[in-house]
């Protein structure tokens, strides 16, 4: 009777051994790291938490303080918002759709009591018409200084969805 709870004990570590072995891809998959959206006198949102390849992605910026802020153009569309897509490879928020530059960087105010949309449209480097499948944020580099630079802080939205 002694062998019986002994060889019980033994079927359970190899099934789960095998289950372990079985659900292992054999590639590492880092966590998403600032996935949710930044709490804060500046905040930012997107209208929607999934969009499709071909969607526009409309964010809004809001300061719900009593003070200015500033942020810097020359991001994403050539305004203040950044848009970032997750590389799951490496952990790691990629900035993307950015600038080409061919306006010059200005430094905008972020007005107390404000909220601001943004609308940008779907471009990829693959496809200068759709988004790439995948998870994504956008961020709003701001400061208390009139220069847009000196001691910024960074709010993120939470992240969203790209799909198929």
């Amino acid at each position: 009777m002694t062998a019986l709870p002994r060889w019980r004990g033994w079927l359970i570590l190899v099934a789960t051994l095998l289950l372990v072995s079985a659900c292992s891809t054999g590639r590492h998959v880092h966590a998403i790291t600032g996935a949710t959206a930044t709490a804060g006198p500046v905040t930012v949102t997107t209208n929607l938490a999934t969009y499709t390849t071909g969607d526009a992605i409309g964010a809004t910026v809001t300061n719900s303080s009593k003070s200015d802020f500033y942020a810097q153009t020359g991001k994403s569309g050539c305004v203040i918002i950044q848009l970032e897509k997750f590389d799951a490879a490496s952990g790691n928020w990629t900035r993307l759709d950015g600038c080409n530059g061919a306006s010059p960087t200005t430094t905008l105010v972020i007005a107390e009591g404000t909220s601001s949309p943004f609308t940008l449209a779907p471009s990829s480097s693959a496809d200068l018409n759709a988004w790439q499948p995948g998870t994504y944020r956008i961020s709003v580099t701001y400061t208390t200084q009139a220069d847009g630079v000196t001691d910024p802080q960074v709010a993120h939205s939470a992240a969203f969805k790209v799909t198929g």
